[in-house]
């Protein structure tokens, strides 16, 4: 087995990335990638295994390299040991290939006490899978994602490809073959803090804290503009429609378009136990004011009629947390709000209904 260590200088685009600062700060990260003459591990070889970490502001990069094709096991106990430094471990498509193929290979040699298995994963293919509608993105695969985000490799070679290199190499060992068997792993390692800048997609749309809230009324549409975390800046502008709504964000500014809808809308009590209906005002009163009502006039509320109508101008509203709920009828899943109820909010109810419509176009 031969052991071979870089170290890369910190640039902007090799930064620590901003989406691991937000959820990870506290946590040392290792971020991993195998390579394999197949996908079997039980009829292929495991001929490297590469690292990454970041330490005293420089990026470290280890290779163990299977060189003559039989020190899988010196390879698999070299990581294992390695990976007792740190809490985390971060990977492409780990769970569904790399920690399998060496949980296999593991077997093969009796060996247990997985260190690695006890760390908590980050998977940024599983993180990424859900926006890929969103993104447009044919693929998600590593090199795939690198081109969408514009990020060259020095590496031209695919895993397939490189399978018969390391064949080749085993057979009759030399340098040329061997810094491109190297180099592979090298761009992959060096390529994932780089793609995991499309996390900040994901932060956006669950996690971003608004700020700057401007809201902008016309008789038909509300208009909501803000700016976020200049760190978590948008690689790619993205304009979006779901249920009547309009997105548009680039950069560090944000806008959402509302339709405004003026119509009259029953508001519905859910302990409506304790109200009763007055048919002939058709709403209903909480029983402690019931009592001054005659026994003629009102009845027991049900869940369809313990309710009071307003007329007024609405909006769409995604969360149940923070205003009171407007629907069609008591079965309804689709909820508005009063306009003026959020005109009025504070700014921490601004930011709520801001990232519930968010939440609303990730999901959709």
């Amino acid at each position: 087995m031969k052991t071979i260590d870089y170290t890369e200088n910190i640039t902007d685009t090799l930064s620590f990335p901003p989406y691991f600062q937000l959820n990870y700060a506290d946590s040392r990260l290792l971020f991993f990638d195998i390579e394999t003459t197949g996908f079997a591990a039980a009829h292929t070889t495991l001929y490297l295994i590469g690292v990454l970490w970041y330490e005293d502001n420089k990026i470290h990069i280890r290779q163990w390299f299977n060189e003559d094709g039989y020190s899988e096991q010196a390879l698999l106990c070299a990581f294992n040991d390695f990976s007792k430094h740190f809490d985390c471990l971060v990977h492409f498509n780990g769970l569904g290939f790399d920690l399998p193929y060496l949980r296999t290979k593991h077997s093969k040699y009796q060996s247990d006490n997985l260190i690695y298995e006890n760390l908590q994963q980050i998977d940024i293919y599983r993180l990424i899978r859900p926006y890929k509608d969103i993104l447009s993105l044919d693929s998600l695969k590593q090199t795939a994602v690198e081109d969408y985000l514009g990020i060259t490799r020095n590496d031209t070679y695919s895993g397939k490809e490189l399978i018969h290199i390391y064949q080749r190499y085993v057979a009759r060992p030399n340098e040329k073959e061997e810094q491109l068997l190297l180099l592979h792993n090298h761009d992959d390692l060096l390529g994932m803090p780089q793609v995991s800048v499309i996390l900040n997609y994901k932060a956006f749309f669950e996690q971003m804290l608004p700020y700057n809230i401007q809201l902008d009324i016309t008789p038909q549409q509300l208009t909501i503009r803000f700016n976020y975390d200049s760190s978590f800046d948008l690689p790619k502008r993205i304009a979006l429609t779901r249920h009547n709504l309009y997105l548009n964000a680039s950069e560090q500014q944000a806008q959402l378009c509302i339709p405004i809808i003026h119509t009259t809308l029953p508001h519905y009590f859910d302990d409506y136990k304790n109200y009763y209906y007055l048919p002939e005002e058709d709403m209903a009163i909480h029983k402690s004011v019931a009592t001054y009502v005659e026994p003629s006039r009102r009845i027991k509320a049900t869940k369809n009629t313990s309710y009071i109508k307003q007329t007024d101008d609405f909006i769409p509203c995604f969360t149940t947390d923070a205003f009171d709920i407007y629907k069609e009828d008591p079965h309804s899943t689709e909820y508005y709000q009063t306009l003026q109820s959020l005109a009025s909010a504070p700014q921490d109810l601004k930011i709520i209904y801001i990232q519930s419509l968010l939440n609303c176009f990730a999901i959709s």
